[in-house]
């Protein structure tokens, strides 16, 4: 990203912006495209480590909130906005940024929740405050090195391991939740983002959402998980504040 001229990238983000997710030849099969294509667009228009991670965790920007709500909407400071850090590199930054955030608030619980449902008592020995210690104050090329990742664990490995079964390549768990929305979940789609449902929260702007809508079922797939949001949203707003502000009423 750094060697691309920052018109040409802006000018790249735009011409995404045209094209679908879902048009691009091959790699519109590649596991998780539509939403990596989505995210790529932010870090072509600002590549600054921040914004990078910020990107790759953030579904809507500022600036598209601000544009989807009714009200104005207020930027909440999060550990993005922490100086702590001098002078990081993009890895250390993102690891900083991923033991604060990413793994507090998502792995972690989701391991926890899973194993302590067929009472399990799960550990993460590479979690131990020494090794994270250690490792953050280790050069950058001992954790990547050549497009290799976990460079100086792998090589450790390597002595115990057979290769072939360390470099087999990663397997993610993402579930198909485009394919969702457009089928089995499509009536509920309809029915909790309809443009009433949507002017009865007060809250955002019923043309935004529903131009977003339009674009996924017209085959914008890199929007699909910004409408599985949407509609996790509106169905708790259904259940907890509707009610409650009818009462108020």
């Amino acid at each position: 990203m750094n060697k691309i001229p920052g018109f040409a990238r802006k000018s790249i983000a735009g011409v995404m912006e045209m094209i679908p997710a879902n048009s691009i030849p091959v790699l519109r099969g590649k596991y998780n495209f539509a939403q990596r294509y989505e995210k790529t667009k932010s870090i072509l228009r600002d590549n600054s480590s921040r914004n990078l991670m910020l990107s790759l965790s953030q579904l809507f920007t500022d600036e598209q909130m601000q544009k989807m709500s009714l009200y104005e909407f207020k930027h909440l400071e999060t550990y993005y906005d922490n100086t702590e850090l001098k002078n990081p590199t993009p890895l250390s930054f993102a690891m900083a940024m991923d033991y604060q955030t990413y793994l507090l608030d998502d792995i972690l619980q989701k391991v926890d929740r899973a194993s302590m449902a067929v009472s399990l008592e799960s550990r993460e020995p590479f979690l131990d405050h020494r090794i994270i210690d250690f490792a953050a104050q280790l050069p950058d090329d001992y954790k990547y090195r050549n497009g290799q990742k976990k460079w100086i664990l792998k090589e450790i490995v390597h002595q115990y391991v057979p290769k072939e079964e360390m470099d087999r390549p990663k397997m993610g768990f993402a579930i198909p939740i485009e394919s969702w929305l457009k089928n089995e979940l499509r009536d509920q789609v309809e029915y909790y983002l309809s443009n009433n449902k949507i002017d009865e929260t007060g809250l955002f702007d019923v043309s935004t959402i529903e131009k977003l809508k339009t674009a996924f079922f017209n085959g914008r797939k890199e929007y699909g998980v910004k409408i599985w949001y949407l509609l996790s949203f509106m169905m708790w707003y259904e259940k907890w504040m509707k009610n409650e502000r009818t009462q108020q009423n």
